[in-house]
């Protein structure tokens, strides 16, 4: 019966989104192609390496303001800035960059978005649990178009974003459910629930490692997390959009 209500559930969400893009100024593209196929894709050389020291420079100095409305972790390893966009115009460009807006455009066909820019710096801390707080899909029902952009080399070491290709598409999502692997409706995992998921469904962990300035276009349906960081620092920016309203548990972050 729960299977049902939420196959019911991903109709609806698909009429949705498709018959916004039928009467949108969407087009399809090798960058949506991809985002479609397999849930993310990458693009190298957003930002040189000059406007990426000028933005973390900015990271570190909100983060260190008293008047600043931080969130931080358990661990004291995840710094975030929630809706910077909304007090600094420099992170504003970002949120507001016409090719990150033709990428939402393109892959769910919303035009004008609700939404908010998220700017981060995760230290390597003895038992961090990586950006997000583990795997997870941030909603086990609708797509949802989200831009990540590295402000500082990230290798395997540097807590890559972490993702499984094809974990996004809804026959996949239907198929853990009937082989019992999640529950309907889950949205975090544990280490074992993933690891039977791998095997199961033959997949494996894609880690977005790339050079500073690189953007990374992803359907954060998918099962993804920020792996934990063993060494040194990461600076990222999220670009966050909602089709309706702002969800209401982020206005307690919003900058004042």
């Amino acid at each position: 019966m729960r299977v049902l209500v939420v196959f019911i559930k991903e109709l609806v969400e698909s009429f949705i989104r498709n018959f916004r893009l039928l009467f949108s100024r969407a087009k399809s593209n090798h960058i949506n192609t991809v985002l479609k196929e397999t849930g993310i894709v990458k693009i190298d050389g957003f930002y040189t390496k000059q406007e990426c020291k000028k933005l973390r420079d900015r990271i570190d100095d909100y983060i260190e303001r008293e008047n600043t409305n931080l969130w931080v972790d358990d661990s004291g390893a995840d710094h975030r800035v929630y809706f910077i966009n909304e007090i600094d115009d420099e992170f504003n460009k970002f949120y507001e960059h016409p090719q990150i807006r033709e990428g939402l455009l393109n892959y769910t066909g919303c035009s004008k978005p609700s939404g908010m820019l998220l700017a981060a710096r995760i230290d390597a801390k003895e038992g961090n649990l990586g950006s997000g707080g583990g795997w997870h899909r941030d909603s086990p029902i609708r797509h949802q178009f989200k831009a990540v952009c590295y402000l500082s080399d990230v290798d395997t070491n540097h807590g890559p974003f972490q993702y499984i290709k094809g974990s996004h598409r809804k026959m996949d999502v239907f198929m853990t459910y009937l082989l019992g692997v999640f529950k309907t409706g889950q949205y975090r995992f544990t280490k074992d629930e993933i690891d039977t998921y791998l095997n199961k469904r033959s997949k494996e962990i894609t880690e977005f490692t790339a050079k500073e300035g690189a953007v990374a276009f992803s359907d954060t349906k998918g099962i993804h997390r920020g792996k934990p960081i063993s060494k040194g620092s990461r600076y990222v920016l999220f670009c966050y959009f909602w089709d309706g309203a702002i969800p209401k548990h982020f206005e307690k972050l919003r900058q004042r």
